[in-house]
């Protein structure tokens, strides 16, 4: 009597595959989605810290006299008492706010940036051997794009990214104020340091570097779960498939 082979079905199964693609599809999936997040996040902090430095600008521009800061032009007049006058509201703003390094005024004169008023006192107290105190018609030499900005075209403008001078690496703000006329008198400078800058957005940097670390583990965690049940899958499919075999060859034999 004629036997018959019957083969049971194959099913196409491939474990290391199947985790890889699983496994790097759901970390993509978390890093595309904290990078979104972290982006977004990094931005609105940024802006925030802007804004806080032109809010606090605006608050102290209300206070200069643009018609008296014109009268300043020499160093000497530091110690008169309409200048400690004048840099009475920037003392305050610094006590004020710990955060800001520098409060300042500046003119631009032939293309050259002067400053006029600073409240620091003078010395170098943080030992970097440059003088803290920026002096009456004292040249900016390092003159930054955005102040330079400021005051051509006598408009509010924040650096975008931290700058260094002599006296270290900040990032600033800068508010035009008006003499009683109407006319441009100067901007006034805000800093606050580097250091301080990006100690303020690194919480978002910690948390996302966390997050991507927990997204690795969790999408190993599926890959390999998934290369387990599949591998596991492809055992019993190969022992039903001897198991049928092996019935039906049986089942031959009985036949013949």
């Amino acid at each position: 009597m004629e036997t018959t082979q019957l083969k049971g079905k194959e099913y196409r199964i491939f474990p290391l595959f199947e985790a890889l693609f699983i496994g790097f599809s759901v970390f993509f999936a978390i890093f595309f989605t904290t990078y979104f997040i972290y982006h977004h996040a990094l931005n609105a902090q940024k802006g925030e810290i802007k804004e806080g430095l032109l809010r606090t600008a605006q608050v102290v521009a209300t206070f200069i006299d643009g018609d008296q800061h014109k009268l300043f032009t020499d160093p000497n007049q530091e110690h008169t008492d309409s200048y400690k006058t004048s840099i009475r509201p920037f003392e305050a703003a610094l006590k004020a706010d710990r955060s800001i390094k520098y409060l300042y005024t500046a003119i631009i004169r032939d293309n050259k940036v002067y400053f006029i008023l600073d409240p620091t006192p003078e010395g170098d107290a943080d030992g970097d051997g440059v003088d803290d105190k920026a002096h009456i018609m004292d040249e900016y030499t390092e003159a930054s794009a955005e102040i330079i900005q400021a005051l051509k075209h006598q408009k509010v403008v924040v650096s975008e990214q931290p700058y260094s001078d002599r006296w270290g690496s900040f990032v600033s703000g800068y508010i035009p104020f008006y003499d009683s006329k109407g006319d441009f008198s100067g901007v006034l400078g805000i800093d606050i340091e580097a250091k301080n800058y990006f100690e303020r957005l690194a919480p978002i940097k910690r948390a996302t570097t966390r997050t991507m670390v927990a997204g690795f583990f969790i999408a190993f965690l599926i890959g390999s779960v998934v290369w387990f049940t599949r591998n596991f899958g492809l055992v019993v499919n190969e022992k039903r498939l001897a198991a049928y075999e092996k019935f039906m060859a049986e089942q031959n034999e009985k036949s013949e």
